[in-house]
């Protein structure tokens, strides 16, 4: 699923996308250690409570690391665990990439830690996509309003988090 990441708002092609950025007073080393620390994410994150390596190293792709989620978007039974484990398809010091593709459906979830202010700042882009011949089923408008919401409650919990640790 390695490919051209959405960078703006302005890219975002159609209702199947949940775009969110927003910029944290932090290296990007510092944004991306705190991301890649899951133990702690039940500690800030509201929208993902628990994340861990189900399978495989995130080190070394060729192990197709395997990811467990619990999700909690205010849905009737939320939290609840994820519907799939979502494989790991890029973990680079700019971007980590989890997803799934069935045949009719492709989730992508994006997150992209980009180096502004002469690496002083981190512009932390977070977002969802769906494609295939389900997409619209799966991402109707209120659902996608809806992750856009969640998201923004946990990208300011993200920054909250980075730029307390950053002060260190």
């Amino acid at each position: 699923m390695k490919n051209n990441y959405i960078r703006q708002l302005s890219e975002v092609k159609g209702d199947t996308t949940a775009f969110t950025e927003i910029i944290i007073n932090a290296t990007p080393e510092v944004v991306r250690a705190a991301f890649l620390d899951f133990k702690k994410w039940g500690e800030w994150n509201t929208v993902f409570p628990k994340i861990e390596i189900k399978k495989g190293n995130l080190n070394n792709l060729d192990t197709k690391p395997t990811l467990g989620l619990v999700l909690d978007f205010g849905r009737k039974n939320d939290p609840a665990p994820a519907p799939v484990n979502p494989r790991v398809y890029e973990n680079s010091p700019e971007v980590f990439n989890w997803g799934f593709k069935w045949g009719i459906l492709t989730a992508e979830h994006v997150h992209i830690f980009e180096s502004i202010n002469s690496g002083k700042n981190t512009r932390f882009i977070n977002y969802e996509r769906m494609s295939g011949l389900m997409k619209s089923l799966v991402m109707k408008p209120e659902m996608r309003e809806n992750m856009i919401a969640k998201y923004n409650t946990m990208n300011t919990a993200f920054k909250n988090v980075c730029e307390a640790q950053q002060s260190f």
